[in-house]
């Protein structure tokens, strides 16, 4: 019996799937190296999730750079992984200040020679209406979410581009790909690292240097505790810290980081953490209309807009929190306070 030209187009269009998928595999085998021994730069490496980030590379073996804003928190993370038998180095480092990170890689290189490994993860968050947002907070979310990572990796790239060997990875987020309602300005500086991360992918693989561009979805490692807010404080903390705890919305800081060590071994160019970001990141891409129709809808259960003209500066979490009356920041504080212990040194 012959054979349906739809059967046989079905069938041709499977094997040539089929051929793809064996060929990427074989490619991502190719790409593989061995992590163990291999100098690895975490910035903001001191608390949640670069700590985890910096244990999954430890795990595998690797000599270890951290570097933080607070000098008492990158002691205490360095203190936390030579326990478990890391040979690490660490030292203050604000990454929005382009001298303290090349200082910071000058002495990384000092004691290691060599810097295989970079993973771009610090960054701070924003939250709160788009028309009530400061012109100050805006350059500061590019500082605290772009900078941070671009400094880095153009303090590190000289050196790896010497050898045309390396490995970037850099943590953006599912902001970076989908519109998210009432994070314009963290949103706004994910979208531009990005951009900037798929960009250093292209122009950096023939050199050597592979670039890996990872979009997780929320933490539950207590970020709304540090995350800045502006609107109605309380209420945008509520909504926002409701979503950063539960289980269906966010996935865990440790799952991340083994993405992470995962995406740096085999040089992927891009990595989802979650089905519901590797969902979400494709549907932008096939019909945006579609997903900004979904996320205006979420929008109107999020706290209204301000005044007309009406602008308000940012507060971090732990000062909304500490001021306020309502039983319910409280409670949900709480359980974010139990999420950010899980990932502090001193409880690792």
């Amino acid at each position: 019996m012959a054979r349906h030209p739809a059967s046989r187009v079905a069938r041709t269009l499977g094997l040539a799937a089929g051929a793809g998928l064996l060929l990427s595999a074989a490619a991502r085998r190719a790409r593989r190296i061995d992590l163990k021994g291999r100098v690895v730069v975490v910035t903001g490496g001191a608390r949640g999730l670069g700590f985890a980030i910096a244990r999954a590379f430890l795990q595998r073996g690797c000599r270890l750079a951290i570097c933080g804003r607070d000098g008492g928190s990158v002691e205490r993370a360095v203190e936390a992984l030579r326990s478990e038998g890391a040979d690490v180095f660490g030292a203050p480092c604000d990454a929005t200040d382009a001298q303290q990170v090349r200082a910071f890689v000058e002495q990384v290189l000092a004691r290691f020679g060599t810097i295989d490994v970079l993973v771009n993860n610090a960054g701070q968050c924003f939250a709160g209406p788009a028309s009530q947002l400061e012109a100050e907070t805006v350059e500061k979310a590019l500082r605290g979410i772009f900078w941070v990572q671009f400094h880095p990796t153009m303090a590190v790239l000289p050196h790896m581009r010497s050898r045309r060997f390396g490995r970037i990875v850099n943590i953006t987020s599912i902001a970076g790909k989908l519109p998210v309602a009432h994070q314009a300005a963290y949103t706004a500086g994910k979208h531009a690292l990005t951009g900037w991360s798929e960009t250093l992918a292209i122009e950096l693989e023939r050199e050597g240097i592979r670039v890996s561009t990872l979009t997780p979805p929320p933490l539950r490692n207590g970020a709304p505790l540090n995350v800045h807010f502006n609107g109605s404080a309380e209420e945008e903390f509520l909504w926002f810290t409701r979503v950063l705890t539960s289980r269906l919305a966010t996935t865990t800081a440790d799952r991340t980081a083994r993405a992470v060590v995962d995406a740096a071994e085999h040089g992927d160019r891009e990595r989802t953490i979650s089905a519901i970001s590797w969902l979400g990141a494709r549907v932008q891409g096939v019909s945006p209309n579609l997903m900004t129709g979904f996320m205006a809808l979420l929008e109107r259960w999020q706290p209204p807009q301000g005044a007309l003209g009406e602008t308000s500066k940012m507060r971090p979490g732990h000062e909304v929190v500490a001021t306020s009356q309502d039983a319910r920041v409280h409670t949900l504080a709480a359980a974010a306070r139990e999420d950010e212990r899980r990932y502090l040194p001193s409880q690792a």
